[in-house]
Order: C-alpha cells, then sequence, then structure tokens
C-alpha cells in the first residue's frame, strides 16, 4: 500500500484546500493510505509564543467532525519527507537541501492550476496550497459532507434564521493583513464593491445585505452608502474560535459578494442556495493562470 502525505498549513481557508486535496487523492487512490500532516502546529515554537502563533493551530479536527482523514505520526512523515516538527526550521530546509523524489513541492504559480502530475503511483509527501478550483468540482458533494459546521450556538442559529428569511446578499471584505499585502491589495476596492452591488441590485428587489469582515468598522464607514434603499446588517458577533462562523452564515446566504480570500472562498463553495456567486477578478497580482474562481461564479474586473 502506497502513502500519500498532504502537508496543512496556514489559516483555516488554506486548510480547507490542503485537506481538501486529500480528500481528492484518496478518491483517485482508493487503495492507497492518504494522510494529512499537522506537525508544524504542534510544536513549541508556534504553540506557545503568540506573537509567532500559526494562526489558530490546526482546526479542521475541531471544527468538522465528518473530517476523518488520519494525521501523520512521526513514522510515517520519516517514511517520506525529512521529519522537521518545526515551521521555521523545515522552511529552511526545504531551501537548503534538495528535494526528495518522493516530494511534490509546488511553486507559488502552480498553487493556482490544476497539475496532472500531482497524481503520480506510489509513496508521496505533497506540499502546497492547491488552490484549483478544477481539482474539487468532481468532489463537490463530498466536500459538503466533510466540512458540515457543527451546531450552531444561539447568536449564530438567530443569524442564520435571519439570513434565510429575506433575501439576503453576504459581503465578505479582508482587512487587516490584506492592506499591505502586494499580491492582494488594490484589488477588493470600494469600487469593486460598489460595481458588484450593483450588478446584484439592478433587478430592483430589495435586499438585506449581511456584511463580515475583520474591520467592521471600516465596512460601516465605506460600505454603508452603497447600498442606499437596501437593508445591512454588520455581523460582529463571531470572534477568535467563533470566527468560522462568519464563513458558515455566508454559505446560507442566498447572494454572495467574496473577497480574494480562501476563508471567502470557502464560504461560497459551500453554499448550495446561492443563486449568483461574485468574485473580484484578477484574483491577485501574479502574472500566472489562476483557476480558483469555478465558471459558474461571476467575475467582477
Amino acid at each position: 500500500m502506497s502513502l500519500k502525505i498532504v502537508n496543512i498549513a496556514g489559516g483555516l481557508g488554506n486548510q480547507m484546500f490542503q485537506y481538501a486535496f486529500a480528500t481528492m487523492l484518496q478518491k483517485h487512490f482508493p487503495a492507497d493510505k492518504v494522510m494529512v500532516d499537522t506537525s508544524h502546529y504542534n510544536t513549541l515554537f508556534f504553540k506557545h509564543f503568540g506573537s509567532v502563533n500559526l494562526h489558530n493551530g490546526y482546526e479542521i479536527d475541531n471544527i468538522f467532525a465528518n473530517a476523518t482523514l488520519p494525521v501523520a505520526t512521526a513514522a510515517d512523515l520519516r517514511r517520506v519527507t525529512r521529519y522537521i516538527p518545526n515551521y521555521v526550521a523545515s522552511r529552511l530546509a526545504r531551501k537548503l537541501l534538495p528535494k526528495l523524489k518522493t516530494e511534490y513541492v509546488a511553486s507559488y504559480t502552480d498553487n493556482f492550476t490544476r497539475k496532472e502530475n500531482v497524481f503520480a503511483e506510489g509513496d508521496r509527501y505533497y506540499e502546497g496550497y492547491w488552490q484549483s478550483s478544477r481539482y474539487y468540482t468532481e468532489i463537490r458533494d463530498t466536500l459538503l459532507h466533510t466540512f458540515v459546521p457543527p451546531k450552531p450556538n444561539a447568536y449564530n442559529a438567530g443569524m442564520i434564521k435571519s439570513i434565510s428569511e429575506c433575501q439576503s446578499v453576504g459581503i465578505h471584505v479582508r482587512r487587516g493583513d490584506y492592506k499591505n499585502a502586494p499580491e492582494f491589495n488594490g484589488i477588493c476596492t470600494p469600487e469593486y464593491y460598489k460595481k458588484a452591488i450593483e450588478q446584484v441590485v439592478a433587478d430592483g428587489v430589495k435586499r438585506t445585505f449581511f456584511v463580515f469582515s475583520n474591520d467592521i468598522a471600516w465596512c460601516r464607514e465605506n460600505i454603508s452608502a452603497m447600498a442606499e434603499g437596501h437593508d445591512m446588517v454588520f455581523v460582529d458577533g463571531n470572534r477568535g474560535a467563533d470566527s468560522c462562523w462568519d464563513m458558515f452564515l455566508m454559505s446560507h446566504c442566498k447572494e454572495l459578494i467574496i473577497a480574494n480570500s480562501t476563508f471567502s472562498w470557502w464560504g461560497a463553495f459551500l453554499n448550495d442556495k446561492a443563486k449568483a456567486i461574485y468574485a473580484p477578478e484578477p484574483w491577485l497580482h501574479r502574472d500566472c493562470t489562476i483557476e480558483i474562481i469555478p465558471q459558474s461564479w461571476h467575475k467582477v474586473k
């Protein structure tokens, strides 16, 4: 039996892409043992120093009860890669040491297109972000079953009810680290949201906009006036470990305007109710092919 292990790193949105990639591999290689590598979340370096904490740690198992892919042990990892359970040390080793024959390390641009050479027989260790929607359209039903959220608390149960009972439009605004990130900033500008909102309301039907963001104050100041004549709700009740609920609430909206964020993307991909999803084009400032937006979504330039 061959062993295939997918490295997990980054925040929840990236983790879900990597876990989904492992799920896709398991379907493609049903006789192989497919596992996930979470070792970089468990080291002293990231576990105890808040200023360098690797996001909120590995969240998949804590959030999704149906996520049952096994976590690789040290022995499993040594079979297919160099076992270096420290994120900084592993990044340094990846730059200095030659790649092993069993390792598939995606280049940055390779993360956004489907690559057929990932479907290799035998033992394999995969490192990348795997953000091409073409990997996942064929297993969407499986992922909808895997990424089922836990039971909502009272606040989110109320929000789900409100979203379901009106002509709801979710808007996700990613600020924070994106403000100074050269690859991402300058794309989801106020002009982008204004143009997307204009497309949504062009039919004259009154809507209720639900705004999700890590900078609600900015949204109140910049987004409020864009939907004049429509209701607007600023969703600010989810913090810390509950932040994932903004994603799940987005998956209940009847229309969505998303940011160029993996968190935002999953809120849209898991949404089986939306009649229209609007996404920015370009997705990021890179001179490469980017297949992250499914063909059925509307691209707003």
